[in-house]
C-alpha cells in the first residue's frame, strides 16, 4: 500500500458543549471504549497508510503531546505543534507552512473515522484543484456546513450553518455536509489572512467556493462523526460497541439488472431471473456485516405491457428464493413500473408520463431510507449505468461503479462514481469492511 500525503490533524480547540465530560482537557482526548479518541484516529490513519501526521494543538495542549507519544502506532510518525497564540483552523496552518508539503490532508480533530483515506486522496488527484472535501449526507443540517455539488463534483455553493436552515418548511435538495476532512493544495495557504485568527473551513474554503476556485466534493457513506456534544460522543462509543463502524454503509442499495442479476432484455418476461455469479455469496456477506440490503429498479415493462405486475412479483418471489438458498436476504425490492414516454398506445395510459420513483429521481430511494429506518448518510448505491450513478448523486449519496452489466460506461448522464468496483462481490468486500481496496480505476 503507497503511504497517504501529509496528515495534519487540526486539535487546538476544547468545545464549550463537552466540558460536562472533558473539563479542560482537549476534544481529541474524548473517551470512545477505554481509549481517547485520539487512538482512534490515529490508528485508522495507520491502517490507510499514513506514516507521518502532524497534530496542531492550542497552547495547553501539553497533554495531546504527551498522549501522542504514548499512542502512536508502529511506523506512524506523530509530531506536535502547539501553537503560540491562538490562531483558528487556518491560522494554525500558516504557523507551521514551513514544514507542509505541496498536498496535505487535513482532518479535524473531533472526529472519529473509519475511512479508506487512500480513496480520498486519489480522488483529489483525478480533481487536480485547490482541494476536495469528504462530504457526505447528514442528519443535523442546522448545524452543518453544507455544500451544493455540481454534476462534476465541483462545489458551486457552500451554506453556512445557522439556526435559520432549522425553519425551512422544504429543504430544496438532500442535505450534504462537510464531514471535515479533506486534500489541500499548497495554494490554499495564500489566501489565509495573517493578522488574525480565522477558520479553514467555514471561512476560507467558503470564500474559495464563492469566488468559483476549484473545490471538490467527494461524497461517502464510510463512518466519520464528530464527538462535539455529549450525545453525540455517546453515539460513536454505542456504534464502536455494537461493531458497525467499520463497515462502509449501514443500507446497500442495489440495481437489479447487470448488478445483481443478468438483464433480462427488453421483451415478454421470463420465467425466472438469472443470478450473476457471485452475487448470493456477496448479499450473504453484506447480511452478515450487519448492512441491510435492498433493490431499486426501474421496470418501465410493466407500463409498456411486456408483464404483468404479477408476473414481475413472481420474478421477485423466484429472486428471494434463489438468494435464501444460498443464505442471503433482501430487505425490500423497490419497482418504479412507470415509463416516461406517453405518445405510444401500448401497455397502460395511467402508467405512462412523468413520476417521482422512476431513476434517476430520487423517489425510491427516499422511500427506502424511511421505511427501512436507515441512516442516509451511512447509505450507497451499486448501479452498472450512469441513471444508478445520478440516482445516488440525486439523492446525495455515494454511488458505486460495477464493471458488469453496462459498466457505467454509458454516457446517459454526467454523474461520477465514488467508487468503481469489479463487480457486487468486490463491492460487498469493499462495504463490508472485509478488504480495505477493491477498487478498479
Amino acid at each position: 500500500m503507497s503511504h497517504l500525503p501529509q496528515t495534519l490533524v487540526l486539535c487546538g480547540g476544547r468545545g464549550t458543549r463537552m466540558a460536562p465530560v472533558l473539563g479542560s482537557q482537549p476534544k481529541i482526548l474524548a473517551p470512545i471504549e477505554d481509549r481517547p479518541l485520539l487512538y482512534w484516529l490515529l490508528d485508522d490513519l495507520a491502517r490507510s497508510g499514513a506514516d507521518r501526521v502532524l497534530l496542531l494543538g492550542g497552547a495547553d495542549g501539553a497533554p495531546i503531546a504527551a498522549a501522542a507519544r504514548a499512542l502512536s502506532p508502529p511506523g506512524l510518525r506523530v509530531d506536535v505543534h502547539l501553537e503560540p497564540r491562538p490562531a483558528g483552523t487556518a491560522g494554525a496552518l500558516v504557523q507551521v507552512e514551513h514544514l507542509l508539503d505541496d498536498r496535505f490532508l487535513v482532518v479535524l480533530g473531533d472526529l472519529f473515522t473509519a475511512v479508506d483515506w487512500h480513496a480520498l486522496t486519489r480522488r483529489a488527484e483525478e480533481d487536480g484543484g485547490l482541494a476536495t472535501l469528504l462530504v457526505h449526507r447528514t442528519d443535523h443540517a442546522a448545524d452543518s456546513d453544507l455544500v451544493v455539488l455540481a454534476d462534476d463534483d465541483r462545489v458551486l455553493e457552500w451554506q453556512a450553518r445557522g439556526p435559520e436552515r432549522e425553519h425551512e418548511a422544504v429543504p430544496r435538495r438532500p442535505p450534504i455536509a462537510n464531514a471535515g476532512a479533506g486534500v489541500f493544495d499548497c495554494a490554499i495557504l495564500e489566501t489565509i489572512p495573517r493578522d488574525r485568527p480565522s477558520d479553514l473551513f467555514g471561512e476560507i474554503v467558503r470564500q474559495r467556493v464563492d469566488n468559483r476556485a476549484p473545490i471538490f466534493g467527494y461524497r461517502s457513506s464510510e463512518y466519520i462523526r464528530d464527538i462535539g456534544t455529549p450525545s453525540r460522543l455517546e453515539a460513536v462509543a454505542t456504534d464502536r460497541r455494537l461493531g458497525c463502524t467499520q463497515r462502509r454503509a449501514d443500507l446497500v442499495l442495489l440495481d437489479r439488472d447487470g448488478v445483481l442479476v443478468e438483464d433480462p432484455g427488453i421483451g415478454p418476461a421470463p420465467r425466472s431471473l438469472r443470478l450473476l455469479p457471485g452475487a448470493a455469496d456477496a448479499v450473504a456477506e453484506l447480511n452478515r456485516a450487519g448492512c441491510r440490503v435492498a433493490v431499486v429498479t426501474n421496470q418501465g415493462g410493466v407500463a409498456r405491457g411486456l408483464l404483468t405486475a404479477d408476473e414481475l412479483e413472481r420474478l421477485h418471489d423466484d429472486l428471494r428464493r434463489q438468494l435464501a438458498a444460498r443464505g442471503a436476504t433482501l430487505d425490500a425490492i423497490y419497482v418504479c413500473p412507470h415509463h416516461p414516454e406517453t405518445y405510444h398506445g401500448e401497455g397502460h395510459p395511467e402508467l405512462r408520463g412523468p413520476c417521482t420513483c422512476r431513476k434517476p429521481s430520487p423517489g425510491l430511494v427516499e422511500r427506502a431510507l424511511r421505511e427501512l429506518g436507515a441512516r442516509a448518510w451511512r447509505t450507497a448505491v451499486v448501479g452498472d449505468r450512469t441513471c444508478d450513478l445520478q440516482l445516488a448523486a440525486n439523492a446525495g449519496l455515494p454511488g458505486i461503479a460495477v464493471a458488469t452489466g453496462a459498466g457505467c460506461h454509458d454516457a446517459a448522464y454526467p454523474a461520477r462514481a465514488s467508487w468503481r468496483t469489479a463487480d457486487l462481490p468486490a463491492a460487498a468486500r469493499w462495504l463490508s469492511g472485509s478488504t480495505g481496496d477493491e477498487r478498479v480505476g
